[in-house]
Protein backbone atom coordinates (compact mmCIF):
# COMPACT_ATOMS: atom_id res chain seq x y z
CA UNK A 1 0.00 0.00 0.00
CA UNK A 2 2.81 2.70 0.88
CA UNK A 3 4.43 1.58 -2.18
CA UNK A 4 1.09 2.23 -4.19
CA UNK A 5 0.93 5.67 -2.55
CA UNK A 6 4.51 6.55 -3.40
CA UNK A 7 4.10 6.02 -7.20
CA UNK A 8 0.87 7.69 -7.10
CA UNK A 9 2.67 10.59 -5.63
CA UNK A 10 5.15 10.87 -7.96
CA UNK A 11 3.01 10.81 -11.10
CA UNK A 12 1.39 13.44 -9.18
CA UNK A 13 4.78 15.62 -9.24
CA UNK A 14 5.27 14.58 -12.71
CA UNK A 15 1.88 15.58 -13.95
CA UNK A 16 1.95 18.89 -12.04
CA UNK A 17 5.64 19.79 -13.14
CA UNK A 18 5.21 18.47 -16.98
CA UNK A 19 6.15 21.06 -19.60
CA UNK A 20 7.70 23.44 -17.01
CA UNK A 21 11.63 24.50 -17.68
CA UNK A 22 14.39 23.77 -15.73
CA UNK A 23 17.56 24.45 -15.41
CA UNK A 24 20.11 21.36 -15.68
CA UNK A 25 22.28 20.33 -12.58
CA UNK A 26 25.97 21.41 -12.70
CA UNK A 27 29.11 20.92 -10.76
CA UNK A 28 30.42 24.30 -8.97
CA UNK A 29 34.17 25.05 -7.73
CA UNK A 30 34.17 25.76 -4.26
CA UNK A 31 34.76 29.47 -4.68
CA UNK A 32 31.32 29.28 -6.79
CA UNK A 33 29.66 27.33 -4.26
CA UNK A 34 30.85 29.76 -0.81
CA UNK A 35 29.67 32.99 -3.04
CA UNK A 36 26.63 31.45 -4.15
CA UNK A 37 25.96 30.69 0.01
CA UNK A 38 27.05 34.08 1.14
CA UNK A 39 24.48 35.70 -1.28
CA UNK A 40 21.73 33.08 -0.53
CA UNK A 41 22.14 34.17 3.11
CA UNK A 42 21.10 37.89 1.78
CA UNK A 43 18.55 36.93 -0.44
CA UNK A 44 16.65 33.95 1.08
CA UNK A 45 17.62 31.01 -0.77
CA UNK A 46 20.18 30.06 -3.91
CA UNK A 47 17.67 30.57 -6.43
CA UNK A 48 15.98 33.84 -5.83
CA UNK A 49 20.22 35.07 -5.46
CA UNK A 50 21.20 33.39 -8.73
CA UNK A 51 17.63 35.28 -10.41
CA UNK A 52 18.51 38.90 -8.61
CA UNK A 53 21.93 38.79 -10.48
CA UNK A 54 20.46 37.61 -13.59
CA UNK A 55 18.35 41.00 -13.29
CA UNK A 56 20.97 43.10 -11.85
CA UNK A 57 23.03 42.42 -14.80
CA UNK A 58 19.91 42.44 -17.25
CA UNK A 59 19.57 46.01 -16.25
CA UNK A 60 23.40 46.71 -16.87
CA UNK A 61 23.46 45.34 -20.06
CA UNK A 62 20.24 48.01 -21.23
CA UNK A 63 21.55 50.47 -19.76
CA UNK A 64 25.57 49.80 -21.53
CA UNK A 65 23.03 49.17 -24.61
CA UNK A 66 24.27 45.93 -25.30
CA UNK A 67 21.37 44.38 -25.19
CA UNK A 68 17.27 45.69 -26.09
CA UNK A 69 14.07 44.61 -24.77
Amino acid sequence: MNRERQRKNEQAYRDRNAGRPRFPGTYLTDEESALLKKLAAVCGTQKKAIFEGLELLHEKLKKDKIIVD
